[in-house]
């Protein structure tokens, strides 16, 4: 299977949302956000980066939108929510975005290697996704190990999923 063959299903198009779990199909429709509050000895407290969808509402026009409600993270803890469109870290110029993100040091590590994955990697966001048993060393082979999967380990996870299909 070539890389090409997954932009034809539609399930795999785009990013899936950390909000409501629905896909994110363009860049203009996603933001990436995260909290800042204030720690013990005045320094700033980053957390909670996730990937959701750009709007306010929902994209099936139900409920409450999948962003962080400002007023609510406010009153309850104190927190300001801060954010960019999708489009700030996607590319050359995104990845030098999530670099400097991780050489601030603010934002948990792990969170920001995790986004820098989905937004950079083609075919990640579908791999993480996965069943843990197709993402397991025992079914694909992996060579970097930390999930950081090649292209072709990629490749070879969404075969053996859409073979079990």
């Amino acid at each position: 299977m070539s890389g090409n063959d997954l932009s034809t299903l539609h399930k795999f198009n785009g990013w899936r949302c950390d909000s409501c779990g629905e896909p994110i199909t363009s860049i203009d429709a996603g933001w990436v956000e995260w909290l800042s509050s204030e720690g013990d000895r005045g320094e700033d407290v980053l957390s909670g980066l996730q990937l959701v969808h750009h709007g306010s509402v929902l994209p099936n026009g139900a409920g409450q939108g999948c962003r962080y409600d400002r007023l609510k993270e406010f009153r309850n803890r104190k927190t300001i929510v801060e954010g960019l469109p999708l489009e700030r870290f996607v590319g050359p110029d995104g990845l030098m975005m999530l670099f400097s993100l991780l050489a601030d040091g603010s934002l948990p590590r792990d969170e920001i290697l995790e986004l820098a994955k989905r937004v950079q990697v083609p075919g990640y966001e579908v791999a993480r996704d996965l069943p843990a048993d197709l993402t397991s060393s025992n079914t694909v082979s992996q060579f970097l190990g930390h999930r950081c999967y090649l292209q072709l380990e990629i490749r070879e996870m969404i075969a053996l999923a859409l073979y079990r299909v």
